[in-house]
């Protein structure tokens, strides 16, 4: 799967030997997840033959600071423009590594290689490349497109639920974007690999159309600035896949109550959600931190321009930008999601 994004040649790759997809001839350094390491460092015996990094993939993590150490590693082995940067891990690990290729040397060559079903369809596609700063997700990124990523749905069979269930997350947010035959892939319980195809096909028929993300691409933040409200109260204890599905879960609220969408429309959307058992509400003991930071983390929201941008249902499978969204207004739905204490 070949494509263009922001003038640079990048590909998906599907394959399960790994080790033969790698350019062999090229002076490469790996930046590995270091759970994933353990997991596979028999399997990577071959394909770790030179210098690596050892990371430990956690949001707390993804600051600068990892970064910097991350450059000395690159400094301490010579990592020069033509050197290979291979990110192997999930998508704490694939943005740090993408940001540190990006910025290194002003960008070296890139592979990603995600490990985790999240990864595979969302943050290793596309070209994002961020990290956190104080306490804000993502807040300091750049548009740097791998120039391979190879996926392998091996990983897969080792990776909890919890982490399936954030990539499933982002799968149905992409099936309610538009239409597409996604949603009917993932009402049959399709073959995971035909999934994620699809899913990367979506996602990248909307980048390519907006790299860096000033139209078409803002759709793919639906319940992203609920879910990055969601993450930051909690110092990203909740997870990514939870925080979007109270975001999805919402949007489609709001967009029911500014009548955007009747009852059945939203229903429908709640169920299928529903359907893959995702979180409805997120633990009462988030609310005072909610009330107290909701609105500063959201003034920091990345999507925002001069006012708060939303991403809200016109219809079932259909989404739209609605800007000057009143803050007070989406800290009060966020509210309605709080789990009541029995």
């Amino acid at each position: 799967m070949k494509y263009q994004i922001m003038n640079r040649s990048s590909e998906v790759i599907f394959n399960d030997n790994i080790n033969t997809i790698l350019p062999a001839d090229a002076n490469k350094v790996f930046i590995i997840d270091n759970n994933v390491y353990r997991l596979y460092k028999t399997d990577f015996k071959e394909l770790v033959n030179s210098s690596f990094y050892l990371f430990e993939a956690e949001e707390k993590n993804k600051i600068l600071t990892q970064v910097r150490n991350i450059y000395d590693f690159f400094q301490n082995n010579n990592v020069n423009r033509s050197t290979v940067i291979i990110g192997i891990g999930g998508g704490i690990t694939t943005d740090i590594t993408s940001f540190a290729a990006s910025t290194y040397m002003r960008g070296c060559r890139l592979i990603l290689i995600p490990t985790t079903f999240l990864a595979m369809i969302d943050a290793a596609i596309g070209g994002k490349t961020a990290v956190n700063y104080n306490g804000i997700k993502n807040n300091i990124g750049t548009f740097f497109p791998a120039e391979k990523i190879i996926i392998s749905t091996d990983f897969l069979k080792t990776l909890p639920e919890k982490e399936m269930k954030n990539g499933w997350a982002e799968c149905l947010k992409m099936s309610l974007i538009k239409k597409s035959s996604l949603y009917d892939l993932l009402l049959s319980k399709a073959d995971i690999k035909k999934i994620i195809k699809k899913t990367i096909e979506l996602k990248l028929s909307i980048c390519m159309k907006d790299p860096e993300d000033r139209a078409e691409r803002r759709l793919l933040n639906l319940g992203h600035t609920f879910a990055h409200i969601i993450e930051s109260i909690s110092d990203f204890k909740i997870s990514h896949g939870t925080a979007v599905s109270v975001g999805i879960r919402a949007a489609a609220k709001l967009s029911y109550q500014k009548e955007f969408i009747d009852n059945e429309v939203h229903e429908k959307i709640v169920q299928l959600l529903d359907r893959f058992d995702l979180a409805e509400n997120i633990n009462s003991k988030f609310r005072k931190k909610l009330l107290e930071t909701g609105h500063k983390i959201l003034l920091q929201d990345k999507k925002r321009n001069s006012s708060n941008n939303l991403i809200l249902f016109r219809d079932f499978q259909d989404c739209f930008v609605h800007s000057n969204i009143d803050p007070l207004l989406i800290m009060n739905i966020l509210l309605t999601f709080i789990k009541v204490d029995k």
